[in-house]
């Protein structure tokens, strides 16, 4: 059921509820610099800013949860050491897609991935393709597309350690009318799905990097019961990420050698 979600994020922005232990509020009133109550969200030269740090740390993650109450869940981490050209990415999975879990490590030109674990464990090995900065950021770039004409300023916060600004939106009437038959299949349910609130959050640095994208999206089926999808983006130690050798590398090396 989380492959058929990809499906329904491909076309949409979003974001959601910030977790409270994460984002702590401070003065509404004030501003982080960058994106301003007065200026308005600017997220153009994100990409540069993030590029000129070096380092950073990135988070993708999704969960489901179906009308009895069981979830699954996705959550893809990059690690990225710019100057270095090294990076690891970590694959976790919970629920009925459990079992997908696997880390690729790239490094001096090279691709080293690891799949499954004990007796079951896979190695292979290639030339680097893609630019790990691309590949890192890529989750962003379609949830960020309507936030700077439809999200309001809210106030400022702390996220990883730096003053944010935090931006908001409903677009509860949007998902409701979008590909309800994409949606339904989302979740393992006969009935239809239809969405009783989707609300988005974004938290800007002062570089105008946007280090926590969220939103959260509730539906009720014919019947009255309650299913709910949640999605997270973050940005975080920018500037302080470092890409250490994985355990499993030297395994892996011998293997293709």
């Amino acid at each position: 059921m989380l492959v058929v979600l990809t499906v329904v994020l491909a076309g949409c922005s979003g974001g959601g509820v910030t977790d409270a232990n994460e984002a702590q509020s401070t003065d509404t009133e004030a501003t982080a610099g960058g994106s301003t109550a007065s200026g308005g969200l600017t997220l153009a030269e994100a990409d540069a800013r993030l590029r000129d740090s070096g380092s950073f740390t990135t988070t993708w993650s999704y969960s489901v949860t179906e009308v009895d109450g069981t979830s699954s869940s996705l959550t893809q981490s990059y690690r990225v050491d710019l100057e270095a050209s090294r990076s690891l990415q970590r694959l976790e999975t919970t629920g009925s897609d459990s079992g997908l879990d696997f880390e690729t490590f790239v490094a001096d030109g090279t691709s080293y991935s690891r799949y499954g674990d004990g007796d079951q464990v896979q190695y292979v090995s290639s030339d680097q393709q893609a630019s790990v900065f691309e590949t890192a950021t890529g989750y962003a770039a379609g949830f960020t597309a309507d936030l700077e004409s439809d999200a309001s300023f809210v106030g400022t916060e702390t996220f990883d350690g730096v003053t944010v600004s935090r931006y908001e939106y409903d677009n509860t009437d949007a998902w409701s009318a979008y590909n309800r038959g994409a949606l339904d299949s989302t979740f393992e349910t006969d009935e239809t799905v239809t969405v009783t609130d989707f609300t988005v959050a974004v938290l800007v640095d002062s570089d105008d990097v946007a280090r926590l994208t969220t939103w959260t999206l509730t539906g009720e089926t014919e019947s009255g019961q309650t299913v709910s999808v949640d999605w997270r983006y973050s940005v975080t130690d920018v500037g302080s990420t470092t890409v250490d050798d994985p355990d499993w590398l030297a395994d892996a090396q011998a293997q293709q050698s």
